[in-house]
């Protein structure tokens, strides 16, 4: 059995600052202190020339806003897609060397704590390069992008944005929760590792997969039979496990020499994945990333285990919809959509980010209810939409474009209350 920072390490083996009171670009005062994930006092000087050495990070620092200060990423950083050809690549996560980090001037470097060798970390921080290690241990659970998240905003001098967006990836991680509500089963589910024709191992109990699998509604297949941690692929372990389906990460399974090398392995062809080709292949950054898609990540997780799962994961534009007015309100493509605080937490629980009323423009949908003054707003040209109360979850939903979102959480409503 492998723990997770060893398999990791099996993976390599294939594959100026500004004065004290200064502020960066972002209007931040720094320096900023920070105790990171190893326990350790970090003292930042300056984010001007940032170099990320993993791409879970990569797309944080992004998301706060700061990809323009990046100089420098590693090869797992592939999203967002743009930054690989805007920002020098310098080598893989977890085999990192010097000279090149080094070479890219940084002012700071992030990592996580599966980053390696420590050797390298070490020697960064002997040359005065700040190193701001990341959580990303054993104990991978749906907590854990937001554990990333509060992380780097802290050192990033931007806590308020990080608690932002953790709120964010938190409502997507609960929207994964309200879509399989109302699905009926739960599908044995398989994550395989590939890595050339030499290396295949399964994904067990205590690994990212348990958490992922089981965030989607499935049960973890190799943990189900008694595996922990990561060991080698056999033709045992796929008749006990007998997944109905195999999740697959697409740059493994490329340098592997394709799909076909999974179909054929022995004893697939008797499990249900086999018999029904029903093979997974995403993103590896998407996939394990733990990230800010996260939640994003469970629900297309989900869409492909459970057939009967009715949660959209998008909206059909253009539709028609007869509202508590009886007017006809067609909205023909994507907007923001703007409700009143009454209303918030079931449009957000629906699937979207809401605005409040008081902040939209003529270019968002207002959600309100009967008793508001609507008809103010449907006046000056606003795309109104009304409902008769915040209890009409079906009504709602279906007014958004989405009811077989609604029939999700009215089921988990249920569900919880009893």
């Amino acid at each position: 059995m492998l723990s997770y920072l060893s398999f990791l390490g099996i993976i390599s083996i294939f594959l100026s600052v500004n004065p004290v009171g200064a502020q960066d670009g972002g209007g931040n005062t720094f320096p900023i202190t920070i105790v990171d994930a190893t326990g350790r006092t970090v003292t930042i000087d300056s984010i001007e020339r940032i170099v990320s050495g993993s791409g879970d990070i990569t797309e944080i620092i992004a998301a706060l806003g700061f990809a323009d200060h990046l100089v420098g990423v590693d090869i797992s950083s592939t999203y967002p897609p743009e930054i690989l050809e805007q920002v020098n690549a310098f080598g893989f996560a977890r085999r990192l060397t010097l000279e090149p980090i080094v070479a890219m001037d940084p002012t700071v470097f992030f990592c996580t704590e599966t980053c390696m060798p420590d050797t390298v970390l070490d020697q960064l921080r002997e040359l005065g390069i700040p190193v701001v290690i990341a959580p990303d241990s054993e104990d991978v659970d749906l907590t854990l992008p937001i554990r990333k998240v509060e992380m780097v905003a802290a050192a990033l001098g931007v806590p308020e944005e990080g608690r932002v967006l953790s709120e964010q990836i938190e409502t997507e991680i609960d929207w994964a929760r309200t879509a399989i509500a109302n699905t009926q089963t739960r599908p044995y589910v398989l994550l395989l590792y590939f890595r050339g024709t030499r290396l295949q191992l399964v994904y067990g109990s205590k690994t990212p997969a348990e958490a992922l699998i089981e965030g989607a509604g499935g049960i973890e297949a190799a943990g189900e039979i008694g595996i922990e941690g990561y060991v080698p692929l056999n033709p045992e372990i796929l008749l006990t496990a007998y997944p109905d389906y195999v999740l697959l990460m697409q740059s493994g399974i490329e340098s592997a020499g394709g799909l076909d090398v999974a179909r054929s392995l022995q004893g697939m062809s008797q499990t249900p994945a086999g018999q029904n080709d029903n093979f997974l292949i995403y993103d590896d950054q998407y996939l394990l990333g733990f990230s800010t898609r996260t939640g994003q990540m469970l629900l297309d997780l989900a869409a492909d285990i459970h057939p009967d799962m009715t949660w959209e994961l998008e909206v059909e534009y253009p539709y028609t919809f007869t509202d508590a007015t009886s007017e006809n309100v067609t909205v023909h493509m994507p907007r923001f959509v703007a409700t009143t605080s009454e209303l918030a937490p079931i449009v957000r629980a629906l699937g979207f980010h809401p605005t409040m009323v008081e902040d939209a423009t003529t270019d968002d949908i207002l959600l309100m209810q009967l008793e508001d003054d609507w008809q103010s707003y449907r006046d000056k040209d606003f795309t109104v939409i009304v409902v008769p109360s915040a209890e009409e979850i079906s009504f709602i939903a279906s007014g958004l474009g989405v009811a077989g979102r609604g029939e999700a959480l009215i089921a988990r409503k249920q569900q919880e209350a009893q």
